[in-house]
């Protein structure tokens, strides 16, 4: 058994790599730590997330440090050596700034850094740092192969590292399934923003109902964000308000999943698509752009895959399986056998538990 310190300097669970690496730290065949790079000004959000890990019987450390890597490093080091730490796992690039300092000081250490995700590029000075800090970390775990190439070609050292895709699990699902066959909504998840690309839903919910004359398909858009305004104006001029509503946030994803027939995810970039693997746990067929790493995700026996920005293949892609119910559950239960032999918590725990056995 390894002892295990997680360096991440998000706090609360309401990011997913919170939440999983909650799951990995109680599930895990490992002792796992915690070291928490806090900023002063949320040390009250710190001092409170803290409490979990102590209710949880993980031993958690944080420090007050902002931005000077000298002290991170240095109470880094003194977890390491009072713990007698084998592995320590980053998670963002806050933190593997100043894991040369710790190599340095703890040079026997194995050094993990977890990728999971690429919004936008870095500043050049950022790139410079973290591109000397890649030097100090020899093992990568990346969510998706979308993101290691990516990666890979921003950094080029990545690729003499030691590398490991490990894929996220699901958040957002539950235990019970309801019935495919007493499905009927369209569902998508995610931010109403340019990326997320809903507006190629709302054209192809057009298209279905006012030409094809499917009158009582709806379609559930579940999240906010900058969009709304213009997607709510969309939905008025076509006399789309008995068809699509804007739900908003909500922590019940699980239930519209459950009342799902179809799950549409038309994101134009995509480091991973938890939301899609979400779904396919619920056993929902899916339709997916080409974008980013949604088709890792999708094969042919569980879903769709389409060019995200032609607005006629959406359409012919969501009817087809609206005529052919029997395709549309049989796709559900190979999504939902793929999500759980794939995608699952237990399998992110359990590939993680095999990485770090062979770390030793």
């Amino acid at each position: 058994m390894a002892n295990i310190l997680n360096i991440i300097s998000a706090i609360t669970p309401a990011g997913g790599t919170i939440t999983k690496l909650r799951a990995l730290m109680i599930r895990s065949k490992h002792k796992h730590f915690l070291y928490h790079p806090g900023f002063k000004a949320n040390e009250s959000v710190i001092l409170k997330e803290i409490e979990w890990y102590k209710e949880n019987n993980i031993p958690a450390y944080y420090g007050i440090y902002d931005r000077n890597i000298v002290k991170n490093a240095i109470a880094v080091s003194k977890i390491i050596k009072e713990n007698d730490i084998d592995i320590v796992h980053y998670y963002f690039n806050h933190e593997q700034t100043f894991a040369g300092l710790v190599h340095l000081m703890n040079p026997n250490v194995k050094m993990v850094r977890s990728i999971v995700g690429f919004d936008e590029r870095l500043s050049l000075f950022r790139r410079m740092l973290l591109n000397t800090a890649i030097s100090y970390i020899d093992n990568y775990i990346y969510i998706s192969q979308y993101i290691k190439n990516l990666y890979e070609e921003e950094y080029p050292k990545l690729k003499k590292k030691n590398t490991k895709i490990i894929f996220n699990g699901p958040v957002n699902v539950s235990n019970f399934v309801n019935q495919l066959e007493n499905r009927s909504l369209l569902v998508s998840t995610g931010g109403l923003c340019e990326r997320k690309n809903q507006i190629i839903l709302l054209e192809a919910m057009n298209i279905l109902v006012n030409i094809r004359g499917y009158n009582d398909l709806k379609l559930k858009l579940l999240g906010e964000g900058p969009l709304y305004d213009k997607y709510l104006n969309f939905i008025k001029e076509h006399a789309l308000e008995n068809n699509v509503e804007l739900v908003g946030l909500t922590k019940d994803v699980s239930s519209y999943l459950n009342e799902c027939s179809i799950y549409v995810h038309p994101a134009t970039t995509e480091g991973f698509g938890i939301a899609v693997t979400e779904a396919m746990f619920m056993g929902c067929a899916c339709v997916v752009s080409n974008k980013g790493a949604l088709p890792e995700l999708v094969d042919k026996k569980c879903g769709i895959v389409v060019d995200s920005e032609n607005v006629m293949e959406w359409v012919d892609a969501i009817e087809n399986l609206l005529k052919n119910p029997s395709k549309r559950i049989m796709m559900g239960l190979e999504a939902r056998n793929r999500a759980i032999n794939k995608f699952s918590l237990n399998a992110f725990v359990e590939n993680h538990d095999n990485y770090y056995t062979q770390l030793l």
